[in-house]
This record gives structure tokens, C-alpha cells and sequence, in this order.
């Protein structure tokens, strides 16, 4: 079947095999697809309910295409991100992952701006002064030197940049659903483990299989209450890519959700957000926001090896909060990144 027969399928709500969509995202990749299809296809692949085989193509492409770079400094990482979607809240992975830098662990977070809420990991990044640079060497460095860095837009496989400019002047939010749920599978770089929260059962059991088929080595993590990370105020699941069955999680079998509310995890606008990540860090937030930022850091802390399970990772991801250690943390990366991204301006 030729790329333009598979692109006539998906566009007519028909279902290519796997390996006709892996083709046609080779023919993309390669320019040879014309905008107009591109549009469609994208429109038509985020309409549909999630496919696995649609799905698992286009992340087969990129690792095939672009293998993840393994950085020297990123042996020992994890990265902590959610698929987007769901129950809007403040942005926790991204507020997570400071504590885990700061509790002894190494972190290389991936991410992006907003596309199914107000606020993404790439806006609260910019907006404290942590633009992300596309220099390996940069990010290599700042992991080295803090244990936090974060991948640059520019560092994702050259496909997804031709598809945000086929999609103009449409925002790539509106038709680039299938391709921003993929995000956390497609990572530019190699670490330990990721840590992927999916915001329904259903995208939470296609990422186990994709992760487990390809051998991403990862953990899936699911709250019932439809949010892509683990909640203090709800019953989870997760699972290991290389595991069969799914583990439950309730957060009172760790002594946590004690009179805490789902509304303490919503989120706001930019300001309201850097403001909840910044009273999490000072160890000066409410019960629910910091027991739910402890027990997605104790995920990543037990995925990095740092501590042997996960209650011992969210006790000490607590602890790491009360003494303020992550809010010092984001200050170290603050000034890191104040040193070091004019040097390579200079150097462009």
C-alpha cells in the first residue's frame, strides 16, 4: 500500500496496519507527504480513539530514526512526565522533579507547553528562567552539576517539527493530539527509567504495552480519578513496562490522604502554578499538594534506584520537602542556567 492509499484509509476512519503506518512515517519524515494530507491525517489520528498499532508505529519510527542519545552524565537519570489530558491540576511532575534532585536522585525531564490545560512543564521552565538550550552539552552539564535538566524542544526528532509546521496556522494543540500524548515515548535522550503517568485506563494499558514491547524501561502510573500522576487523595496503578500486572496503590496504605481534598490539586494560571510549585519546595504547602509531589518522587526515587521501594522514596521525598532542600534546588538551576546559556549564545 502506497502512503497516499494509508493516508486515504485513516482520513475515510479506517485503520492501516502497523507497518503501513510505519512507511507512511517514513514518507513524511522525508518530506515527500503533502501539507494538506499531513493535516488530515494528524486530525484524523487524533479523532479517532487511541490505537495501539497507530501509536506504537509512530514511537517504533522515532526510536528507529533517531535512536535516544545517551549522555554521560544521564546513566543514573529518570525522567518524570505525564501524557497530558485528564483532570487539570497544578503541575506536579514538573514540581516532582526538583525534589528528586534534591532527595539524591538525577532527573532529565522531558515536557512541553500546555496543549490539555492551562499551564505545561515548558511554560513554568521559561517563565523561571530555565528556557531549555538545544546544546547536549549544556544539558549534560547541568545534569552533572545540579542532578536537573531538561530537554529542549529543538533535541525531538526533526519529524515532529515538520509536522508543527504542517499543521500552521492551526495551533499544533488543536489536530496534534496523538502526536503530544506520545511525548514521554519519544524522549530524545537515554536514562535509567521514566516514570510515565497516563491520564486514562485505557492510555495508561496501551503505554504498558508499547513500553514493554519496545523494551522502554519505564513505569506507567495512573490515578482513577483520570490524572496522568499518582494522587495522595485517590487509588492508583502502576506497573513496570516488563511486568504482566498491574499493582494498586492506596495512598493510606503508606499513611498518607488524611483529611486532604482533590481541590487542593487543582491548578490555575502561570503566576498561581509557579506560586503552589514554589510553596511545595519551601515545604509550606498544603497536606494533599505535598504528599502528592512526595509520592510521584518516590516513584522516580525507587525507577533510579536511589531507595529500594516506594514508601521508603515518598518518606524521604517528604523529608526533602520540610528541610526546603528542593526550593534550594531550583535556585542552584536558576543560577546554572544564568551562568551558562550566555556562554553559548556567545559561542553560536
Amino acid at each position: 500500500m502506497t502512503p497516499e492509499q494509508t493516508a486515504g484509509q485513516l482520513i475515510a476512519g479506517r485503520i492501516p496496519t502497523e507497518d503501513q503506518m510505519l512507511d507512511y512515517w517514513r514518507a513524511t519524515d522525508e518530506g515527500l507527504r503533502p501539507k494538506a494530507e499531513t493535516v488530515a491525517v494528524l486530525a484524523a489520528l487524533s479523532a479517532l480513539p487511541s490505537n495501539l498499532g497507530m501509536m506504537r508505529s509512530f514511537v517504533r519510527f522515532i526510536r528507529e530514526a533517531y535512536p535516544p542519545e545517551a549522555l554521560p552524565a544521564a546513566r543514573d537519570a529518570v525522567n518524570i512526565v505525564g501524557t497530558g489530558g485528564g483532570r487539570s491540576t497544578f503541575n506536579i511532575s514538573t514540581t516532582s522533579a526538583f525534589v528528586v534532585a534534591a532527595a539524591g536522585g538525577k532527573v532529565l525531564k522531558s515536557g512541553s507547553s500546555a496543549y490539555s490545560s492551562s499551564v505545561g512543564s515548558g511554560d513554568i521552565l521559561n517563565a523561571l528562567g530555565l528556557a531549555r538550550t538545544a546544546s547536549d552539552e549544556f544539558t549534560n552539564a547541568m545534569l552533572e552539576e545540579v542532578g536537573l535538566a531538561f530537554a529542549a524542544p529543538q533535541r525531538y526528532a526533526p519529524v515532529c517539527k515538520r509536522l508543527a509546521i504542517a499543521a500552521m496556522p492551526l495551533p499544533f494543540k488543536m489536530i496534534g493530539r496523538f502526536v503530544n500524548s506520545l511525548g514521554p515515548l519519544i524522549c530524545p535522550y537515554d536514562m535509567k527509567a521514566h516514570v510515565i503517568g497516563a491520564s486514562s485506563q485505557r492510555l495508561f494499558e496501551q503505554v504498558h504495552q508499547i513500553t514493554g514491547s519496545l523494551e522502554i524501561p519505564a513505569v506507567i502510573v495512573h490515578s482513577n480519578l483520570g490524572v496522568d500522576e499518582l494522587l495522595s487523595v485517590a487509588t492508583n496503578r502502576w506497573v513496570r513496562a516488563n511486568e504482566t500486572l498491574p499493582h494498586r496503590l492506596l495512598p493510606t496504605d503508606l499513611g498518607l490522604g488524611k483529611d486532604s481534598m482533590l481541590g487542593d490539586l487543582a491548578g490555575g494560571d502561570l503566576q498561581e502554578n509557579i506560586g503552589i510549585l514554589t510553596d511545595i519546595l519551601k515545604g509550606k504547602a498544603s497536606r494533599a499538594q505535598m504528599e502528592t509531589v512526595a509520592l510521584n518522587a518516590g516513584m522516580a526515587l525507587q525507577a533510579g534506584g536511589v531507595v529500594r521501594n516506594l514508601a521508603e522514596g515518598t518518606w524521604l521525598a517528604l523529608d526533602c520537602m520540610k528541610d526546603g532542600a528542593p526550593y534550594r534546588t531550583l535556585e542552584k538551576a536558576q543560577a546554572f542556567a544564568a551562568a551558562e546559556a550566555p556562554k553559548l549564545v556567545a559561542m553560536a
